[in-house]
């Protein structure tokens, strides 16, 4: 909508230069005043170019502006979620170390357990094996020893 009224501008400026070179010529005026005149008309159209410009680049920025204003307000909220998010995990991850140090924790009593029951029950029952053997190889020894006479 902007661009055909500055195009009109445009063109209306150069019919007025026109005009005027026109009435420059038809009233015998010099060579220098025509200069004159079709260089102020094209300073002129330059200028109403130039404002062409800046006008669509004004729009550009307004809408520009409105896009980082929408992507702002969807945005931020979503940052909000996210900063809670974060707080969760890491409460989470709170949780999870101190059960992870109770599981080590358990695991090396565990540990100590087993090597004191080891240290315990070992001995004892490598006697007690011993033992048992030597006395299956002993009443072996003897039932053979009854039945040879």
């Amino acid at each position: 909508m902007r661009s055909r009224g500055v195009l009109v501008s445009v063109v209306a400026v150069l019919v007025v230069a026109a005009g005027f070179v026109a009435a420059g010529i038809l009233l015998d005026a010099s060579f220098y005043g025509v200069a004159a005149i079709i260089a102020a008309v094209a300073f002129g159209g330059s200028m109403v170019g130039l404002m062409a410009l800046l006008l669509t680049l004004v729009g550009t920025v307004r809408e520009l502006t409105r896009t980082v204003e929408q992507v702002t307000e969807q945005t931020v909220p979503l940052l909000g979620g996210v900063n809670e998010t974060v707080a969760g995990v890491n409460a989470e991850l709170a949780r999870v170390d101190t059960i992870v140090a109770s599981v080590q924790h358990i695991s090396a009593t565990g540990e100590r357990i087993a090597d004191v029951v080891h240290t315990a029950v070992a001995n004892p029952v490598i006697k007690a094996l011993a033992f048992a053997s030597g006395t299956g190889v002993a009443l072996r020894t003897a039932r053979k020893a009854k039945k040879v006479p």
